[in-house]
Parts: structure tokens; C-alpha cells; sequence
């Protein structure tokens, strides 16, 4: 079984070109979307444009470090947590853009939007933290999402207290 030290270096050893294509293809879905919407005032299509641009990429790299935790742990269910909380972020990240194209389509008024999602976020929180929670006691090595952030801080942190005390 791999230490946590181990598993936060194989999650940040994923590929960085992966950053870059997202990147470029958010950039890709908002200068096609606003290209459509300024030529052919088309807003629906150029709302889905940007939507789906943006979405794809996102998707696929949550589902890519999905990937990686299922490496780390062989429990049967390790990988079945591991999954669902790949799943629901997948979902989540769908469900807010679902919302946003709803209100820009005019289905609902911007208070049901906000709403629904004030209630989407927070119950991604809740499920987050309480599959963290399972996590941590069937794997006491597990990474979680938190972990993975504050060590990129202090990595870079120090990166920049070495660049600049010299």
C-alpha cells in the first residue's frame, strides 16, 4: 500500500498538459459561443456551445484522477466510494451547468437558479465530506481533496520563498 506522501505525489505527477487543453477548449467554447451569438444571434446555441466546451474537459479530467484513486487502494469498498464520489462530481458539474443554460433559456427566473443551486452545492459539500469521511475509515492513507489543495499551496509557497530569498 502506497503512504499518503506517495499518493499526493502520483496525483500531482498527472499530466500538466491537461490544465492547458482545458484551458484552451473553455477558451475554444467561449470564443465559439460568443462568435455564434454576435453573428448568427443564435444565444441558446451559443450558450450550449460554450456549455458543452467546457463541461467535456472537465469531466475527463475528474475522471482521470478517478482513475488514479482506484489505484491506490485494492478494497472492494475503497473503489466503490472512490467512483461515487467521481460520479457525483461529474454529475454536479453537469447539473450546475444544466441550471445555468436553463435560466439563460429562460425555464426559470433567476431566483429558482439561485436556489437550486445554493441547494446543489451545499449538498455536494455534505456528500463530499461525508464520503471523505467513509474514506478516512476504511483507508487512513486516503487523499483527500483538501490535502491535495494546501499541499499545492505550501509547494508553491516554498517554491516562492526559495526563488525570492536568493
Amino acid at each position: 500500500m502506497m503512504t499518503r506522501e506517495e499518493r499526493i505525489e502520483q496525483l500531482q505527477k498527472r499530466p500538466k498538459k491537461g490544465a492547458f487543453n482545458l484551458l484552451w477548449a473553455a477558451a475554444a467554447g467561449l470564443g465559439v459561443g460568443w462568435w455564434i451569438y454576435a453573428n448568427a444571434s443564435l444565444q441558446l446555441l451559443a450558450v450550449f456551445s460554450f456549455l458543452i466546451m467546457t463541461a467535456v474537459p472537465f469531466s475527463v479530467v475528474t475522471w482521470q484522477k478517478t482513475r488514479t484513486l482506484l489505484t491506490f487502494n485494492e478494497h472492494r469498498s475503497y473503489q466503490r466510494l472512490i467512483r461515487a464520489k467521481g460520479v457525483i462530481v461529474i454529475a454536479m458539474l453537469w447539473g450546475m451547468l444544466g441550471l445555468m443554460f436553463g435560466h439563460v433559456s429562460g425555464f426559470f427566473a433567476l431566483s429558482v437558479f439561485s436556489g437550486l443551486s445554493a441547494t446543489l452545492i451545499v449538498g455536494m459539500l455534505v456528500v463530499e465530506t461525508w464520503l471523505d469521511y467513509r474514506l478516512l475509515r476504511i483507508d487512513h492513507e486516503h487523499v483527500a481533496d483538501s490535502l491535495i489543495s494546501f499541499t499545492k499551496r505550501e509547494r508553491l509557497k516554498r517554491s516562492w520563498d526559495k526563488k525570492y530569498s536568493d
